[in-house]
Order: C-alpha cells, then structure tokens, then sequence
C-alpha cells in the first residue's frame, strides 16, 4: 500500500508539472505563427506599433529591432480595433534602422524548439525549480511551505506563454492574446505564491494561524496591483495600447512583489529567536536578496528608465538559481545544511572522483606505452573495473569522514558485542554510536534512571522514543553536532534500526532489573511467611496444642477419681480442638488461593469474573485441555486475570472484555477491553509492573498492547 501510495505521489507531481508545460506547447502550435515575440511591456505597444524583441522562425526576414507599424497596409490600431486573420503571406511594415520597408511574412507552426533553445538558461531555471520542489513535496506533503514552493513552480511553468515566449505580431493582428493573458495570470500566482512561502517559512505567521482566509489576499495582491496599474494607464489609452495593457498581467507584481517578498524574510527572520530557525532562514535572505539585487538592479529599473533592461531576463533569471535548492534545503531539513557540510561533502567526493579520474588515466597511460594503440577490450576492462573500485573507495573514504551511517547494518552489528554489566551495556552502546556514526553526543536514558552519555551536546538532539512490546522504555539521543550532517529523511531505516535494538536492550536491562527485585521479593516473602508461620504456630497453635496435651493429662487422670470433672475438661478440649482446627485452615489458606484447590483454575477465573461483572460484561472463554496446570502457573494466572480485571473496572471506562486462557506449547493468557486506551507514553503502574514480574519469575513473558481509543490488550504466556 506505502508503495502503490509513493507511485501515485510521483504521477502526480509529474503531471502537475507536464500538464502546464503540454498546455504551453500546444496552445502555440493550434495556431499559425510568424515566430517572433513581441512582450507587452517591454517596450510597451503603442501608437507607433509594436517592436520586435525576438525572431524564432528559421530563415525569417524578420530581425530583433524591427518596429511594425502596418500589416497588409493596414496600421496595427486598427487591426487592434477589428482584428481579422491577415493570410498565410501577409505584408508587414515596419521601421528598421530610420527606413520604412515591407516584407512578406509566410506564417506557418509555432518553432517552439528554437524559442525553448534560445532561452535556454530560463528553462534550466524552472527546471531545477520544479525538480527541488517535486522532490520537496514528495518528502514533506503536509508542509504549507512545501505546497507554496511547488506551487510556484508549476504556475512558473504555465507561464511560458508570457516568458520566455510571449504574443507575436500576427497575434496582435488576429487579437489572440488570451494565451499570454492566462499564462501572465500565472506567472502573478508565481509571486503570489513566492510571497505565502516566505510568511510560512520556517512557521506560519501568527495572524494566518488565526485567520487562515487571508492567504488568499496574499493571492489576490498581484491582481489588484494590475488592475490599478491597468486603469491609472488605460486613461486616454489607444485601442493597442489598451490591447498591451490586457495582455501585460504580471509587470505590476514583478515591480513590487520581490521587495515584499524580502521584507517577509527578513520580518520572519527578526521575529525568530530560535538560533537554528535563524540558520535556516539565513540561506533564504542571501539567495533570494542576491536574485532580487540582480533582477531590479539589471533588470526592472534599466527597463523603467530606458524601456530595455541591461541584461536580458533569461539570464536574469540565473541570479534566483541558487534559490530553490537553498529553499529545498530549508524545508527538506529541520536545520539547514551549513555550509562547512555542503564544502566537506563536495571535497570528499570531488577528491574521490579526481583520485579515480588520475588513477585511470595513469593506467591507461602505461597501457599506451606498451600498446599502440591500446585495443579495446583493455580500456573496457579499466572502464569496467573503475566502477566497483570507485564505489569501494568512495565507502572507505565516507566511513573514515563521515562514520557507518550509510552502513546501518554495520551500527547494529557492533552495537550487538556483548559486554558484562548492565551499566557496561550502556557505556558500550553510547560509545559505539558515537563512534560508527561519528556523533558529537550520544546518550541513553533508561526508564528505571540509568543513565549513559558520551561526549558533549552541542545543538538539537535527535530524541528518539524507546519501545518495546508496547512498553516505553527510555529514549535515545543523538546529537551530530553543528559541523556535521543533520539526520533526514534518508536515515529514518538507521534510527528506526537503532531505534529497535536499542529498544530491546533497555527492556532486558528493565527485566532484569525486575527479575532481580522479584527475586529479592519472592526471597523476602518466603522468609516473612516463614517468620509468620513460625510466629503463629510457636504463639498461637503451638500453646493451644500444649495446654490440650497437659488437660487430657489431667482428665485421664480424674476419670477413675472424679468422672465430672473428666467431663468438663473433656468438653473444653473439643473447644481447644475447633480453635486449633480454625488456625491451621487459616495458616493453610494463606499459603495459597483456596477458591484454586475448592472450585480450580477455569471455575475460580469465572467466580472472579462474574463478582466484577457489573456495567462491564466479562466473558471467559477457555480450551477444555487448559488443565491441569502445575501449581505454580495456576496461582500466577489467577493473579494477572485478577490485576487485569481489576485495572479494566477501574480505570479503562470499557462496557466489555474478554478473558481467554489457551493451551498448546505453553499456556497463553489475554484479557481484551473496550475502553479508552492507555495514553501515549504512559509508565506502568503496580498493577502491570506485577503482572510482567509474574510473567518473569516463571520464565514467560507479557506485552501490553494498547491506542488512545482502541482498548487495551493485556497478554501473558508460560512455558509448560
């Protein structure tokens, strides 16, 4: 199901991001084109015409530059005003270097593949964009900052039909515009969207907490600023002017949304105290501040004072190149790669590589010195044998830095050497991990107050819950440190590992524990019932038995002599006789159950269940060969069904449970309610603890298995 579930998560993001780029595709190539592009803004139409800034189309007599002012002779204001399809050949006039001349353009499908090609670094941008944040949102679903980020990068994508491609001349004259009309539309979401990241990460402004409606002003915004911009402008405005404005969508947001967008950043960042919140945010205010420098520095405000920017936007866009992989960084991690970690992985590997790249050409070298030419099955053989020992160098070379963490199973291995002591267990188990896993703080903190650290902590540690049949045990910490790579979503197979292993070794530490104080118990009591057995028969029925002994003395004396008072004494003694019989039941009954050796085992479980029985319905289900059972097991399965009830009356709040006793290789006990759970990581009371020490005394064991909400299971076996 995870799997099927991973798959249909990978579809989607790759449909999200295809659906926007076939749509772009197709929408030009439904139509016939004249390849060149004419951006609404950039300058911006006018009465004078429109000014070509890109020729796509191969062997075009068109040229970047030109001004047209006229098609088939007819001004553009007026096609602007009754726009007709002109003809495949239609004439176009335009100015080009101060000369009025007329060319014949032939119109035929959109060169989609030389638009891409010549805007070559934009489509390296939103590709990178959309491949940090597909992987992003694949990773952290339920993030509002992952779902802003990608997002972003699929409206990027569908605003190709306004950048890098954009409206053409003969588009102007048949007034299909609405491509770059929708496409702008989303490349205003783009920013809108660019703006809900930078007021959700790295957490959600307070007032959105509040009122989760106003991220839709934040969408909203871009669209205002246009319809403002569009109606201070359109005052007065030409038929084609106006056309330029309609089409010209997202100019207004671009203006002021990057501005916003880091002051955003920078509020969020001013606002944080966390420190690693602030190292998490401080990539996001350089990347994105060095792509807003460039972009309004080279770009908006040369085009606001002279009409053109200084560097062309498809190389502007390279100042924001740093930006998604930084952001994907920030989201995919709860702290931020530093920089030292981003260097000490680069150089380990460059300096694999290259080692590997020298290794080979030197061999290859001394093959060319003893072969002319070097035949090729020997540079296959190299090429061949330069893989596995690339990986084997690369692993040696990862261990020595960076420890076993890409080799879980080589933790768990020297993390399962057996040591003495239980405090040895500890100490072994921390410094291992800190070792293998090159760990600055390693610490194990048992539930029973043992404790084991090594080294120093120096951040946020990763505190991993220790679990073990349903029984909190302790907690693991592990601490990388500040230069080294934090634990992500790659590790999660180690610390899950870890995570169990270490999970059993507190519980054996905890079972032990208990086995030693049952035993010290079991010990104690046996001494103290020993004393009280002794006490009670040398104080209570010892005298009783002497003084009977000295009066049958006495009356078997009188019987000759004085048969009367034979008589009374007589009748005393069967008085002391019932006393003496009443204290050795009582001394009987107090070494063991008496309901077990009246009614047995299953009858004395039911007579139980049915005296609890009350507003919870007890069942007690049975195999009929559950007896006979050695005396020892007999007396600790009436105990646990009775600890067991007794919790579920008192405390599940359930209407029902089921008690069922099962024989085979052992005897195996559950008791089953419908109550209200244990909560997460609660500590066992008396009640369990005495249930698992019962269990262990005897050599069984118990798991208490229990959800908020799902009931409470409650199941013990014995070996037979």
């Amino acid at each position: 199901m995870s799997i099927s579930r991973a798959w249909l998560g990978r579809a989607l993001v790759f449909l999200a991001g295809a659906v926007p780029l076939l749509w772009v595709i197709l929408v030009r190539l439904v139509a016939p084109a004249d390849g060149t592009a004419v951006f609404p803004s950039a300058p911006p139409w006018g009465p004078d015409g429109v000014v070509i800034q890109e020729v796509h189309a191969d062997r075009s007599p068109l040229r970047p530059g030109d001004r047209v002012i006229a098609v088939n002779g007819t001004a553009l204001e007026t096609w602007a005003e009754r726009p007709e399809y002109p003809g495949d050949h239609p004439v176009y006039r335009l100015v080009r270097d101060g000369t009025t001349i007329d060319v014949e353009v032939t119109l035929s499908r959109y060169p989609w593949t030389n638009a891409f090609g010549s805007h070559l670094p934009a489509m390296v941008f939103v590709g990178v964009q959309l491949a940090v944040a597909g992987f992003v949102i694949l990773r952290r679903s339920r993030d509002p900052a992952a779902r802003a980020l990608f997002a972003a990068a699929v409206l990027q994508i569908a605003g190709g039909d306004a950048y890098p491609l954009s409206s053409q001349v003969v588009d102007v004259v048949t007034g299909r515009v609405w491509p770059t009309v929708v496409s702008d539309a989303g490349n205003a979401l783009f920013w809108g969207a660019m703006l809900h990241f930078a007021v959700v990460f790295p957490q959600r402004w307070p007032i959105l907490a509040r009122r989760p409606r106003l991220v839709a002003v934040i969408y909203i915004g871009p669209f205002l600023l246009y319809g403002v911009s569009a109606l201070i402008r359109s005052a007065g405005a030409t038929s084609l002017e106006r056309l330029g404005l309609l089409a010209a969508v997202s100019p207004a947001a671009a203006n002021v949304f990057p501005l916003l967008i880091v002051s955003a950043l920078v509020v969020s960042y001013v606002k944080a105290r966390d420190p690693l919140a602030r190292q998490r945010m401080r990539w996001q205010l350089y990347t994105f501040g060095f792509g807003t420098a460039g972009y309004l520095g080279f770009g908006r405000l040369p085009e606001w004072l002279t009409g053109q920017p200084l560097i062309r936007y498809d190389l502007l866009v390279l100042f924001f190149l740093p930006c998604p992989i930084a952001l994907g960084l920030a989201v995919l991690r709860y702290r931020l790669f530093d920089i030292q970690i981003i260097l000490r992985r680069s150089l380990v590997h460059g300096l694999v590589f290259t080692g590997l790249l020298a290794g080979y050409l030197a061999v290859f070298q001394l093959l060319s010195l003893v072969f002319h030419p070097v035949p090729l099955p020997a540079m296959a053989a190299v090429a061949l044998t330069a893989l596995p020992a690339g990986t084997y160098l690369r692993r040696i070379v990862s261990r020595r830095v960076f420890g076993a963490r890409d080799d879980p199973y080589e933790v768990l291995r020297q993390l399962l050497d057996s040591t003495s002591s239980a405090q040895a267990v500890l100490d072994h188990v921390v410094e291992t991990l800190s070792r293998t896993l090159r760990l600055a703080y390693t610490a194990i903190e048992v539930a029973d107050g043992r404790a084991a650290s090594h080294g120093t902590p120096t951040g946020t540690p990763v505190t991993i819950p220790l679990v073990h049949l349903g029984e909190h045990n302790g907690r693991l910490i592990l601490d990388p440190g500040p230069l080294r790579e934090p634990f992500g979503p790659s590790d999660e197979r180690l610390l899950g590992g870890l995570a169990r292993q270490v999970g059993v070794i507190a519980h054996n530490l905890l079972l032990a524990q208990r086995l030693q104080r049952s035993l010290e118990r079991s010990i104690s009591a046996l001494e103290e019932e020993r004393r009280r057995l002794r006490r009670d028969i040398h104080d209570g029925l010892g005298p009783t038995l002497a003084s009977a002994t000295m009066r049958l003395e006495l009356a078997r004396s009188l019987v000759g002599s004085d048969p009367a008072t034979a008589d009374v004494i007589f009748d005393s003694l069967v008085q002391t006789h019932h006393h003496a019989l009443n204290d050795v039941r009582r001394l009987v009954d107090g070494l063991r159950p008496p309901v077990l050796d009246q009614l047995g085992l299953l009858p004395a479980v039911r007579e139980r269940a049915a005296r609890m029985s009350g507003h919870v319905v007890i069942t007690v289900e049975a195999d009929d060969n559950v007896e006979p059972l050695p005396a020892a097991v007999e007396v600790a399965t009436y105990h646990i069904v009775s600890e067991a009830l007794t919790n579920v009356v008192r405390h599940a709040s359930a209407t029902e449970c089921t008690v069922k006793l099962c024989r085979g290789t052992g005897l195996y006990i559950e008791i089953r309610d419908n109550g209200k759970g244990l909560r997460p990581g609660y500590t066992a009371g008396v009640g369990l603890s005495s249930i698992r020490e019962r269990c262990a005394e005897l050599g069984g064991s118990a798991d208490i298995q229990s959800g908020p909400g799902d009931g409470t299971v409650v199941a013990a076996q014995f070996p037979l």
